[in-house]
């Protein structure tokens, strides 16, 4: 199967999510077309096999998490999906591999309302590059330079799962309840990207944790030149999580696991109600774990129980030595 041939088979469904998409997939480039009075915010990511996923997984899962995370860029920009390229490395042309992997990237589509407007295809080691686009209202976009002194530190969702999951890979037929619900939680992350949209009203900064909890808080407070004190007794932990490596464990994969997806943002503390009351609209869990203080040195004081807390685990960093 030649090039095209593959692009037509596998990439070209297209769904009526926006009618700001002119021209997707068929043409030299995408023609979009950006509403007035609001601005264009973009993202790329590259997954690496071995790195970024399992090669040996259902490719529908790869094909999945390959956008969600993607789409968690926007989540943690507010912005609103407008469509997504890919482009992909493949060491041959396997029809039923593609067949999944086109599969579940049309659920991610779908369930993002995003919709796939072009790429590229060619031939070398598994590689995946998806670049996302949307748009924010003028002036509206969340972001992480924008934190303010005593601003409350909240998350959504669960902390820690996939990361924890990722030692389940050697025993995916073996697995119980609790370690089905971790994996399918590094498989398939659901960004909270309705409720994000709605937070450009009501929080100041804001940023996706893919890289763990203090590696990404940390970028906030580099950009805002703050601080930040962390209740680690208020840290969202599933109880899968804290079932399969208990407490500590759990507080450990949360904070510097990773691969979680979920949203980070800080707001006033007369935000609360507003937050709480918008995060049941959505059915988005959000916990408050802590607030931003004065500081140019982006420290991040831990307390558990009133006492210094220090963890083991080292968040992710690609080029690590």
């Amino acid at each position: 199967m030649k090039e095209f041939e593959l692009i037509k088979e596998y990439f070209s469904f297209s769904q009526s999510h926006s009618d700001t998409v002119i021209e997707g997939v068929g043409d030299d480039c995408a023609v979009l077309s950006v509403p007035d009075k609001r601005q264009l915010v973009t993202s790329v990511d590259t997954l690496v096999d071995g790195v970024h996923f399992f090669s040996d997984i259902d490719p529908a899962d790869i094909a999945y998490k390959s956008l969600a995370v993607n789409v968690s860029d926007l989540a943690a920009m507010g912005a609103k999906p407008l469509g997504f390229t890919l482009a992909i490395a493949l060491p041959k042309v396997d029809t039923q591999w593609l067949e999944a992997f086109s599969y579940g990237l049309k659920q991610a589509s779908e369930t993002f309302n995003i919709p796939l407007i072009g790429g590229d295809t060619t031939q070398g080691p598994l590689t995946i590059s998806v670049t996302v686009f949307g748009t924010v209202k003028t002036g509206k976009a969340l972001l992480r330079k924008s934190a303010q002194l005593d601003d409350d530190i909240w998350v959504t969702g669960y902390l820690g799962d996939a990361a924890a999951a990722l030692g389940l890979h050697s025993k995916l037929n073996q697995l119980n309840d609790a370690e089905t619900y971790l994996w399918q939680r590094l498989l398939r992350p659901e960004p909270p990207l309705a409720f994000a949209r709605k937070l450009s009203k009501i929080a100041h900064a804001a940023i996706d944790v893919s890289d763990g909890l203090m590696a990404d808080l940390g970028h906030i407070l580099e950009k805002s030149n703050c601080s930040a004190k962390i209740k680690v007794a208020s840290l969202p932990l599933s109880e899968q999580l804290t079932e399969f490596v208990g407490l500590e464990g759990a507080r450990e994969f949360a904070l510097n696991g990773g691969d979680d997806y979920e949203l980070c943002f800080t707001a006033k503390s007369s935000m609360r109600n507003k937050i709480l009351n918008l995060a049941e609209d959505f059915k988005v869990n959000v916990h408050r774990i802590g607030s931003i203080t004065a500081g140019e040195e982006t420290d991040i004081q831990l307390l558990l129980d009133g006492k210094p807390f220090q963890p083991k685990r080292q968040g992710w960093q690609h080029f690590s030595e």
